[in-house]
């Protein structure tokens, strides 16, 4: 009989997704993009490149660039985390240096925008890394027939504790007369910029609890500059094992390209929803609420097929519901169809991110000294399809001047996503 997992340590585990989930809600979703795209160049200061662009390509590009340095410095982290034996000590640095970027976004103004790119790719990156030492105590913390279950329990409270903390904020900014802002100060958009410091704290606090709770990091290696250099080439050996892993390497494939399509739909659908149909800030958080509480569900309903069928056809009809979202979007005309569209990305968009991590870890589970190093791996594809995808989305938006566009250009990626995954036998993901 399986082993159960320390449900203390699982819950500590799952904090983190509760912390950092406000960030990736309230800034890369909801409130920033708008407050962003509303941002007009000051008054005789257009000559600069990043104001001869519409800022939604300008965010793209930034979105872009934060991920194209992921890429170089995920595998070095991971590389580094298991060498060393400290995933913990690296989840604690980035973060507490990504919370506090987050903070700084309070000073965010319409002429000081390199300093709020700066600021939003600092938080983005530091984010994405203490997420890759997360995603990797997956398989020290629970036991292979527990997975999907823990994976599915990490995104669903991180979905909740991001949607608590995004009313929190749209409370301040709708009632900020009633909380003694001035009129002057809200036009300034203070109260917007107090709610990124709110998500800062959140994030801080929260993360500090679940770190605590963590097993202590074992005794690894010193790390040197020959550690360093060795961090790269075991990243290529992690490319040449999963090579010789057929299961592992077509998994792999399909995930760089349907999940190059969902990053980008996730990171990019709300400056669409802004641009494309002029969705107030409130509407566009209504929306994205409805979003998180359908994604809850959605994470148990895709555990619930995985468990009748299996991980792989859950996998696949999640991906196949991604590519009528990008139908629906490409010809959406009004806010309710983009409501009804909602409904249906928050339904696949947590079913396939929790099963898609569980499977990966599944695959991987007999390599038990480079559990950060392959995860490094998957999140090295993860944001080399965010580079692209992300980047696509504003060029073409540049070259079309239509975002719709650029979002049909995304099915494109999950349909190839999905040949990849008609190639793995049913049985790949039996425990």
């Amino acid at each position: 009989m399986p082993l159960k997992p320390n449900n203390k340590i699982v819950n500590a585990w799952c904090w983190y997704d509760w912390a950092n989930s406000s960030y990736s809600l309230v800034i890369t979703s909801a409130i920033f993009p708008s407050y962003f795209l509303s941002l007009a160049p000051p008054a005789g200061n257009k000559t600069v490149w990043w104001h001869t662009i519409s800022n939604s390509v300008l965010y793209a590009y930034m979105y872009s660039f934060a991920s194209l340095l992921l890429l170089f410095l995920s595998p070095l982290f991971g590389s580094i985390a298991d060498y060393s034996g400290r995933k913990k000590l690296f989840m604690s640095f980035f973060s507490y240096i990504g919370s506090v970027s987050c903070i700084f976004l309070f000073f965010s103004t319409a002429d000081q925008m390199l300093l709020i790119a700066g600021l939003f790719i600092i938080s983005s990156v530091c984010y994405s890394l203490g997420v890759v030492f997360y995603n990797a105590y997956i398989p020290e913390i629970a036991t292979p027939d527990q997975f999907d279950t823990v994976s599915a329990k990490g995104f669903a409270w991180g979905y909740l504790g991001g949607m608590i903390a995004l009313v929190i904020s749209l409370l301040v900014i709708q009632f900020a007369a009633h909380l003694g802002f001035t009129s002057a100060q809200i036009d300034q958009n203070i109260p917007v910029r107090v709610s990124f410091v709110f998500i800062g704290i959140w994030w801080l606090g929260f993360a500090w609890y679940s770190i605590k709770g963590l097993p202590a990091d074992r005794k690894g290696n010193k790390v040197t500059g020959q550690t360093i250099l060795r961090s790269y080439n075991r990243i290529y050996k992690a490319f040449l094992r999963a090579r010789g892993h057929k299961a592992i390497s077509i998994f792999l494939l399909a995930f760089f390209f349907y999940d190059m399509g969902l990053t980008t739909v996730m990171g990019m659908s709300s400056v669409f929803a802004t641009k494309t149909l002029n969705l107030k800030t409130v509407h566009l958080i209504g929306v994205i609420l409805i979003l998180q509480l359908v994604a809850i569900l959605g994470s148990y309903v895709f555990l619930f097929i995985a468990k009748k069928v299996n991980n792989i056809f859950a996998v696949k009809t999640a991906v196949l519901l991604w590519v009528l979202v990008c139908f629906i979007a490409y010809s959406i005309q009004s806010i309710s169809q983009f409501y009804i569209m909602a409904v249906l990305v928050g339904l696949v968009m947590g079913g396939t991110q929790a099963l898609s991590r569980s499977a990966f870890a599944a695959l991987i589970q007999d390599e038990k000294d480079e559990y950060a190093t392959y995860f490094s791996l998957y999140d090295v594809l993860d944001k080399m399809g965010v580079v692209i995808g992300t980047f696509l989305f504003g060029w073409i938006e540049y070259v079309t001047g239509s975002m719709r566009a650029s979002v049909a250009t995304l099915s494109v990626f999950f349909i190839i996503g999905f040949f990849f995954l008609q190639l793995i036998k049913k049985n790949a993901w039996k425990k």
